[in-house]
This record gives structure tokens, sequence and C-alpha cells, in this order.
């Protein structure tokens, strides 16, 4: 088994239970390879050299931004074959609610140790000012990106963090984002395509889930096999604010919430406007195929 680690997920608040979790670990399987994270990209780098060989394991402990990483160094390389469990200790940590994995991560390593090898879809967005990135969350523009951006250089991320509640730094930018975030125009496509000249939101899921813990997406709507578009159009706020308070109500079933499910989406806009792929910072123009591809990953067994 190949670890990776990146012991500032979260802001660094779990760093003193590393050595915990990989005693933990290492009671139950044998860790051959131990690698520690230092910076953004080196969990892509250090995945993208692994072997492939049948039954590799690679364990990621962090947060959704080094499991982003290191998935797209399996994908950039072709690498079929490993398996990829997740400990999370990051701020989000959408991946692991959308997946029934324990957000505590004593009880993340206790789930590995009975989880099953499954294959499920990853987002892939190919793009010629982005290039090619895969995404395990969700790939947005607009409104939730600009979340993510106030979210990422704030400063009460950090206060929030070191108390165990750095999922409410996300929220205490939403009402920000909602009374600033102005429309754009966008085209994109899925059975047809659309021309926007009031976009506002819009989000590319694999799952209902980001911010961590907001619900995008209504159970009963939800589809592993096929990529979710939601979107919303620009109105008063008046109008904003009924469906904001839906969403975070659990439900996602405003009417002003659009939600389209395909295979295949394209969609630009030359706009000014950030991006966010898994809460990594990018920005627009951009003109970009969004699809899905199987990734291995080692996940608790779902009754």
């Amino acid at each position: 088994m190949t670890v990776i680690v990146n012991p500032l997920a979260g802001k660094a608040r779990h760093r003193k239970r590393i050595p915990a979790l990989l005693q933990q670990l290492a009671g139950f399987c044998t860790i051959d390879q131990l690698y520690t994270t230092a910076q953004p990209g080196d969990a892509r780098r250090i995945s993208r050299g692994l072997p492939a060989l049948a039954g590799t394991v690679l364990v990621v402990i962090g947060g959704d931004g080094t499991l982003h990483d290191a998935v797209n160094g399996l994908q950039e390389s072709g690498n079929q074959a490993v398996s990829v469990g997740y400990i999370p200790i990051g701020t989000g940590n959408d991946f692991a609610r959308a997946h029934a994995i324990p957000l505590q991560p004593a009880q993340a390593v206790t789930a590995l140790r009975h989880a099953r090898t499954q294959q499920i879809n990853v987002g892939k967005a190919v793009s010629p000012e982005l290039g090619t990135q895969y995404f395990v969350n969700n790939f947005g523009i607009g409104m939730d990106a600009r979340i993510v951006y106030d979210t990422n250089h704030s400063e009460a991320k950090t206060g929030l963090n070191r108390l165990h509640l750095g999922q409410f730094a996300y929220l205490m930018n939403i009402l920000k984002a909602v009374s600033e975030q102005r429309s754009f125009s966008a085209t994109w496509q899925g059975e047809q395509t659309h021309v926007n000249p009031h976009s506002y939101l819009f989000v590319f899921t694999n799952h209902p889930f980001l911010g961590g813990g907001i619900r995008l997406l209504p159970d009963a709507r939800r589809d592993p096999h096929r990529l979710s578009l939601v979107a919303v159009n620009a109105a008063p706020i008046r109008k904003l604010l009924p469906i904001l308070v839906n969403i975070l109500q659990g439900r996602a079933d405003h009417p002003r919430l659009h939600i389209r499910q395909r295979h295949h989406f394209r969609f630009a806009t030359a706009a000014n406007e950030h991006i966010q792929i898994d809460g990594e910072e990018f920005s627009t123009p951009v003109h970009v195929t969004l699809t899905q591809v199987p990734q291995r990953f080692l996940l608790p067994v779902q009754a």
C-alpha cells in the first residue's frame, strides 16, 4: 500500500492526529511507501508515478484537493489498476459525504478496513485554456466559484478551521456572493445548444454535494452514471434568496433550480468569471467539454 499524507489539509487541524491514523492503518495493512506533500501538485506527481499493477492500493489522507490531485495523476498516467482509499481531514470533505465515508478520520480508517473496490465515475474537463482536468466532486462557474475564491482568501476560514468549523467559511460568503455576483453570457450544449445571456450559476457535478455538505441535487435526481448540471439564472435578489433557502434546507427542488443530466456537456464563456474545480481556483475565458471517466475507489459497502 502507498499512502499520501497532506498534513496541511484543513489548515492543518488534524496534523497532530496523523501519526495515530498511520498506526491504525498499519494495524491491518502493510504501508510500503509513505509520502508527505508540501505543496499543491505533489500528490498528482506521486500518483502519476505509481506502478500499474493489479491490486495496488493508494490511500490519501488529506482533503478533497489532495484527492483531486491524486486522481488526476492516476488518470493522466492511464493507470487503471490502482484503487484509491480516502481518509478525509480537509475542510469540505464532499467526496466522503457523497460516498458514505465517515467524516471522523479514525472512523474512516476503520471503514477502509472493510471497504470494497468499486468503480465509480469522476468528471473530465477538456479545454484549450485549462488543458485536461479531472474532478471528483464538481466543476463550477459563476456564483459557486466566486464563493470558493472568497472563502479560500478569507481570514475567517483559518480561524474556523481551528475550531473544526471550516465548512461555515463557505456559508459565510454565500450572502456576499448572492448580492455581488452579476449575470454573464454563456453558451452550453447538452441535447441542444443554449445561449444564455443571464447566467448566474453553473455547476457540473458527479454527486449532490459542494461547499462542505451543501446539497445541490435531491436524492431522487442523483444519477452516478451521468454528469449533472445545476444552473441558476440571474434574477433580483428577492427571487434568488428563496432558491438559496431551498438549497440550504437540503431540498434542492426549487423550480428556478434547473437540473440537467447527460453523459456529455459543452460550456463556453468569454466573461470574466471565477472557475472552481474541486475547490481549486481557475478563471475564464473557457471553452470546455465535460464528460465522465471510470476510477477505482475503496469505498464502504452500503446496504
